[in-house]
């Protein structure tokens, strides 16, 4: 069965966030199907369809092979100018769907989630063309434990409580642009286990392994998070196990969307076997 982005949050597929009483989310798309991808774009016409196409099959080759530097290729932006072509729907949805017009443009001015189908074997195609194969067969669910020590507050990310919803409307984006499944473990499990943000790396990595299978995930994602004034935003610092090594990455002075981003972005490459994760951000 077709899993689906298990957050019900307000998607926002190029980052930031959507305040929900003015914005609403589009259908999501299955988190298995590699070969999907959504980008906002203004209105409907052919002004902004092209860059609308470039961003969705940028994301769709990294989606398709897990590995981020295959954008790194120089024949990419060539590759991206005709992405139409490989393209076999298209579809979008207003942003603002229900609230009234009220001004003389229309509706050609009003954010839309635009939603690319691209064509299976194009993709495998363009991919191998690039030295890359096709990440298939069934992705792990990853149960992310994030400790987040922040400017005003700290706490550990959980599906439940109080503690930032803005944080997990943040992965959920990140979840459902990379189409990399994840779950968080319950807050009481967190407690249960002694996972604050003050426990030590050393209990963390020791519990992740049973708050991972209590979660629903097939292995954890352990993440930190700490507010740095001198680099200017979060210090964001992730570990995986995968074909049997521990990869470590870190990035500082991002904010948390791309925090989330490179989390999954890093975890797809080392899972896919594509090598270690890169610690950079991603325009």
């Amino acid at each position: 069965m077709l899993k689906y982005l298990l957050f019900a949050f307000a998607l926002i597929v190029s980052g930031g966030h959507a305040d929900a009483a003015e914005t609403k989310p589009p259908p999501p798309i299955a988190l298995d199907d590699i070969y999907v991808a959504q980008a906002v774009v203004t209105g409907k016409d052919e002004r902004n369809r092209p860059l609308g196409f470039k961003l969705c099959f940028e994301d769709v080759l990294v989606r398709a092979s897990g590995d981020v530097t295959i954008l790194d290729s120089k024949r990419v932006p060539a590759l991206a100018s005709r992405a139409a072509d490989y393209i076999d729907t298209f579809s979008y949805f207003d942003r603002l769907s229900g609230r009234a017009i009220h001004d003389e443009q229309g509706t050609y001015d009003r954010p839309h989630f635009l939603t690319c189908h691209f064509n299976p074997a194009k993709i495998d195609t363009v991919l191998a063309s690039l030295g890359r194969k096709t990440w298939k067969g069934k992705r792990p669910t990853l149960a992310m434990i994030v400790t987040v020590r922040g400017r005003t507050h700290d706490g550990v990310l959980a599906k439940d409580g109080d503690f930032d919803p803005d944080m997990r409307e943040s992965l959920g984006n990140a979840v459902q642009r990379y189409g990399l499944n994840v779950v968080l473990p319950a807050a009481e499990s967190l407690r249960a286990n002694g996972i604050t943000p003050a426990a030590g790396p050393k209990l963390v990595r020791d519990k992740a392994e049973a708050l991972a299978k209590v979660a629903g995930g097939d292995q954890p994602l352990i993440g930190e998070l700490v507010w740095s004034d001198k680099a200017h935003g979060w210090i964001a610092t992730w570990r995986i196990v995968a074909g049997g090594r521990q990869f470590v990455w870190s990035v500082s002075g991002i904010n948390y969307d791309e925090a989330f981003r490179i989390a999954l972005r890093g975890s797809m490459r080392a899972l896919s076997g594509n090598g270690a994760p890169i610690s950079r951000r991603i325009d």
